[in-house]
């Protein structure tokens, strides 16, 4: 809810668009649909990372060090050995954001961020049921 919320202050762009100009819908759409699969990404690395730690500060700290690896990853292919380029490419967020809002819905991007989505939620829980029996 909170996500989609913040995505509607960005919508009277996307109409002066539309009325100024014949923009490509299919970038539009999938632009939107990119954004909303990589926010909730981060909120789900965000609510894992706030079950890491009890303090708010230590919580953003590895939050934002987890979604900045994922991000700086893409950055860093080129000096790496061609046969571990496909991995680590797989693994980047930003490698994954650029098929999609170039407007091509790829499985592989939508499996990627739903596996993420999925793991980091799966490793909230795993988090919270370790407090609850120590």
């Amino acid at each position: 809810g909170l996500l989609i919320a913040a995505l509607v202050f960005t919508l009277p762009y996307a109409f002066t668009i539309m009325i100024l100009g014949e923009p490509d819908m299919g970038m539009l759409i999938t632009g939107y649909l990119g954004l909303v699969l990589m926010g909730a990404s981060y909120v789900a690395i965000g609510m894992f990372a706030s079950t890491i730690s009890s303090n708010q500060v230590v919580s953003f700290i590895i939050a934002f060090l987890i979604i900045f690896t994922l991000w700086l990853i893409s950055k860093f292919l080129v000096f790496l050995p061609p046969s571990l380029v496909p991995l680590f490419q797989y693994m980047s967020i930003d490698y994954h954001y650029e098929n999609i809002s170039r407007g091509v819905i790829d499985s592989r991007d939508v499996v990627y961020y739903m596996s993420l989505i999925v793991l980091m939620l799966s490793f909230a829980k795993l988090s919270l049921e370790s407090r609850k029996w120590s």
